[in-house]
């Protein structure tokens, strides 16, 4: 504990020596918060303004599919929202995948159901929790006495469509004066391939990926920092969302402040301390894990496993006497949409 203290103080000392807090975004308070820029109606991913493109849709500055309902970017035009729609969320979602479900993160249409591929197993999350439904040769999840683990298979995605998807959210939320900065990023973001790009931005494109246990011990949580001046070898932005299980950080491509990092080469990519540990919040399910990603790829990558362990304090075995499931499910007060064919 002493060990975890003292690294826990570096990181702090290292962030409050380096860098100044330009926001923090709390999902909390219940009604729309917008980001609004000096010029209204002015896209600031590509410049145009009305009546030249349309501000129709609700553009949301960090993705539903972490829970946001809150946080919109007034200044994001309707044919930009659906190319990054399309582009960078849709892998974004496919690299959560089964976590979404796991960490109850309402989506559009609620807390998405999970089914693995191979139709052998489903979890659905109902009026009376967790439902999941195994076919008798299933192998995708494990039972033990007490906790499952699910053996989940991501859908394909691009692991640099994932990294643009956070790097998006960062612009969405960093202060407008900023913006002229990151010129290059935005270039490099509306690109239509991934695979062929003139922009070289592979030495930021990691991140700092983190799971901490237990029933959804962060709120929603969007922070940036802005290195305090230029003169420090150290990325001049980075970012951090937090939600549910998770938290993402990474550094956001700012060729235009960051000329320093490239002489000195290496980056040294040091953790911003979480929400959680911050606030010394003592998990009795277990340390919190974190993992350095490499998103760099551009091809899509396929066939991905992804391990899940869900705890529970006690299970119960039933004999139904020869009775269908869809009688037992009525009696327990259960509503389930679909059943595991």
């Amino acid at each position: 504990m002493e060990k975890d203290l003292t690294e826990l103080a570096r990181r702090m000392k290292y962030f409050m020596d380096n860098y100044d807090c330009a926001y923090t975004y709390v999902h909390n308070v219940g009604e729309t918060q917008a980001i609004v820029d000096y010029q209204d109606k002015v896209c600031r991913f590509c410049g145009k303004r009305y009546p030249e493109v349309k501000f129709r849709k609700k553009a949301h500055a960090i993705s539903e599919l972490v829970g946001n309902k809150e946080f919109v970017l007034r200044n994001e035009c309707d044919e930009c929202n659906i190319f990054f729609g399309h582009k960078l969320e849709d892998d974004f979602g496919k690299y959560l995948g089964l976590g979404r479900t796991l960490s109850q993160i309402f989506g559009k249409e609620g807390i998405p159901s999970y089914k693995d591929r191979s139709g052998s197993w489903r979890i659905d999350w109902t009026n009376k929790g967790w439902v999941i439904q195994m076919k008798p040769d299933c192998t995708g999840v494990e039972q033990h006495e007490d906790y499952m683990i699910f053996h989940a298979v991501r859908d394909t995605y691009s692991p640099i469509a994932v990294y643009k998807a956070l790097v998006k959210m960062a612009l969405s939320l960093l202060p407008y004066e900023k913006m002229p900065f990151f010129l290059d990023t935005v270039a490099w973001l509306k690109e239509e391939s991934h695979l062929v790009s003139k922009y070289n931005m592979d030495n930021y494109a990691y991140m700092i990926e983190r799971f901490i246990p237990g029933p959804r011990p962060l709120e929603l949580r969007a922070s940036g920092f802005i290195r305090k001046f230029d003169s420090y070898a150290v990325p001049y932005y980075q970012f951090l969302l937090e939600f549910g299980n998770y938290s993402y950080q990474i550094m956001v491509p700012c060729k235009t402040k960051d000329g320093l990092l490239e002489k000195v080469g290496q980056v040294d990519f040091v953790q911003i301390p979480g929400t959680d540990e911050t606030a010394f919040m003592q998990s009795i399910f277990g340390e919190s894990s974190s993992k350095l990603v490499d998103m760099r790829k551009k091809e899509k990558v396929k066939n991905e496993c992804f391990d899940f362990c869900l705890s529970f304090e006690k299970s119960e075995e039933h004999n139904e006497e020869g009775r269908k499931i869809d009688e037992v499910l009525k009696e327990e007060g259960i509503e389930l949409e679909k059943r595991l064919k």
